[in-house]
């Protein structure tokens, strides 16, 4: 039986801009539906959050007519796709399945202290060069 993790306001917050980030780079647009559907909520919950990104300033969302990112969105967005990156590398690189990795490094990617993120890019990175595998 999966363990209900319970998730911080700021994890959603992250998870939503990381999704609307990447739906807009494939589809050009993201829209509510598109969101629901991808992380398995209500179109109402979508659009309360939304609304909460618009109000933070990470988002500028029209209704009826589309969200786009801001600056401070997309930038937030592409750094938790990269910690995600990160650790998902050095999951793998430890010897992890694909899909163990992955749901791990969903896990753990809000928590981490940027310091941790830099040494864990720099550990796989020599794990890489130098071809070692646990």
């Amino acid at each position: 039986m999966e363990a209900v993790i319970e998730r911080k306001s700021s994890e959603a917050t992250e998870d939503y801009l990381e999704l609307i980030d990447l739906l807009v780079r494939e589809k050009g647009f993201a829209s509510p539906s598109d969101i629901a559907e991808r992380m398995g909520v209500s179109k109402p919950s979508v659009t309360s959050e939304v609304k909460k990104l618009h109000r933070q300033g990470y988002l500028v969302h029209t209704p009826y007519r589309g969200m786009a990112l801001t600056e401070a969105g997309r930038n937030l967005a592409r750094s938790m796709k990269d910690r995600h990156e990160v650790l998902r590398s050095f999951l793998l690189r430890i010897g992890l399945s694909r899909d163990i990795a992955a749901i791990d490094a969903e896990r753990i990617e809000h928590g981490l202290h940027p310091e941790t993120v830099s040494r864990l890019r720099k550990l796989v990175a020599f794990l890489e060069e130098s071809k070692i595998e646990l």
